[in-house]
């Protein structure tokens, strides 16, 4: 008799993601830092009247709209990547340190089955997390400064339904730029047994590439760097909208993901998990 393979269902892992204290704290603060944010503005001085400005944070008072803009270019770069590296550090590791891996592998769930399955999760739970921080900023900013569009610094004022679209582009953007993250925290979450260490290597690996990319003498070899497109995002909060540099960050993020997620699945598929 053949022994019978298991397919994890999405949703079992989906509830097993969200049972971890880490994944709930990382989603939370997500979800609760624009009312932070808006409580810090408080203690601030008045809304800037200054449509010429070119800062952003100036103009962070002046409309919901914009309110939601700076909320987003204030996390979509290390916090966000914090919170990839949390969410697919733990992946494997998180299993491993509770020594659930081998009863996982043993059901049994095809390994390459399983790896796929909670990267999924893992990148709908993202996805979800960076749309509520830009939902919950556009409410907070809508109650508070009113339903203006987005003042772009130095630009026109944008109207509300156009300032929506774009808030949404700069989520999906963002999300895009984090796919080397993911991928790296997918790999050393199937190379170490724990989780600190896996999203620790993420946070790392994105300071040592933003210091990098300071560099001038290097030239055109900071394009290769994973963060180098870091401000991608920002495109859409510009007028004109620029797509070039949203598309060169995907294209980065898809040539690192498929590196290192290819790195990933052979290394996890010859992962001594008998301990």
């Amino acid at each position: 008799m053949t022994g019978r393979v298991v397919r994890l269902p999405f949703r079992v892992e989906l509830t097993r993601q969200l049972s971890q204290w880490k994944v709930r704290i990382a989603l939370g603060v997500l979800a609760v830092l624009p009312v932070i944010v808006r409580v810090a503005l408080l203690f601030g001085g008045p809304p800037s009247s200054r449509s010429g400005t070119t800062d952003l944070t100036a103009l962070a008072q002046v409309s919901g709209g914009t309110f939601a803009a700076f909320v987003l270019v204030l996390t979509g770069g290390f916090l966000a990547t914090l919170v990839a590296a949390l969410l697919f550090g733990d992946l494997i590791a998180g299993e491993a340190s509770r020594s659930t891996l081998k009863y996982l592998l043993t059901v049994p769930v095809p390994r390459l089955r399983l790896l796929a399955v909670k990267v999924q999760v893992a990148t709908v739970l993202l996805l979800v997390g960076l749309l509520a921080l830009t939902l919950v900023s556009l409410l907070v900013g809508v109650l508070s400064y009113g339903p203006g569009g987005i003042q772009v610094p130095g630009g026109p004022r944008l109207g509300f339904g156009d300032s929506v679209l774009r808030l949404l582009g700069t989520t999906a953007a963002a999300t895009a730029g984090l796919l080397w993250a993911a991928a790296l925290g997918t790999l050393l979450t199937v190379v170490t047994d724990s989780p600190l260490a896996a999203a620790g290597g993420v946070v790392l690996g994105s300071i040592l590439s933003r210091i990098l990319d300071q560099i001038p003498a290097l030239g055109d070899l900071r394009t290769v760097l994973p963060t180098h497109y870091s401000s991608a995002f920002q495109s859409f909060l510009e007028a004109p909208v620029d797509l070039a540099p949203v598309a060169a960050s995907l294209l980065s993020g898809l040539i690192w993901s498929i590196v290192l997620g290819t790195v990933a699945a052979c290394r996890f598929t010859r992962k001594d998990v008998s301990g």
